[in-house]
């Protein structure tokens, strides 16, 4: 009995020191400066990582990011040895002498709205607002096998005119119109969803002229087709032409 419990004793004391030297070894990544988890286009970041305690094995840390360069500064700085880049995926070979790693890093958060005018109508679109990262990082090593993955953190871009306009949607109870301008303002009529909303919200009744905004969209579509045809059939006759 003795010598069983002398075995698990050992045993435990073994699987302990795993996973204490687990946590010691572990990649180590200080963080100085602001991060926020919410932020706008074009808001400038600027933060510095120490990176620490990089396991022996590892080979190469793979940095990724989805900020923006800003202007004349890099977007990678890495200020402890002498190595900048401008790219959003950066390879940085390591080896058991590098013992840390001081990264400056410097950008903007990306533009999301996109706008494009059509015969004096304009058009809204917006590309995701979350799913982006300050930084992916992760370690490999001489094979590419994984190592480790550091902490992502991410960020979600916030679109003030979004947020206006979803809580417009909150105030109106009627489902069918909700669903209207919901529509309006997916195929990007944004002034104009906005406009309807903002009169039904304080008079509590559809402008006249509401029901005039699908003859708009219909006419959008049309004159997009038409355009993508005639444009077609000049490059064909240019072909023809050319032969």
């Amino acid at each position: 009995m003795k010598l069983i419990r002398s075995v698990n004793y050992l045993l435990l004391s073994f699987f302990l020191l795993f996973i204490i030297e687990g946590i010691v070894s572990a990649t180590n990544v200080e963080v100085n400066g602001q991060t926020p988890e919410k932020v706008l286009e074009g808001q400038e970041i600027n933060y510095t990582l120490k990176i620490i305690n990089i396991p022996p094995a590892a080979e190469k840390i793979s940095f990724d990011t989805d900020l923006a360069k800003v202007n004349n500064f890099h977007l990678y700085n890495f200020t402890n040895l002498n190595v900048t880049s401008d790219a959003n995926k950066f390879d940085f070979p390591v080896s058991e002498s590098t013992k840390s790693i001081i990264l400056n890093v410097h950008g903007q958060i990306p533009q999301i709205t996109e706008k494009k005018q059509y015969e004096g109508i304009t058009l809204i679109n917006y590309k995701p607002q979350t799913g982006y990262a300050y930084d992916r990082i992760i370690l490999t090593n001489s094979k590419g096998n994984l190592i480790e993955t550091v902490e992502t953190r991410p960020f979600e871009i916030s679109i003030p005119e979004v947020e206006s306009f979803n809580s417009k949607m909150n105030k109106i109870n009627d489902p069918f119109f909700k669903k209207y301008l919901q529509d309006l303002h997916d195929k990007g009529l944004v002034d104009e969803s906005n406009t309807l909303a903002d009169h039904l919200t304080e008079n509590n009744e559809w402008p006249p002229y509401w029901w005039a905004i699908p003859g708009i969209i219909a006419g959008l579509v049309v004159g997009f087709l038409i355009g993508v045809r005639f444009y077609s059939k000049d490059d064909s006759d240019a072909g023809e032409d050319t032969e």
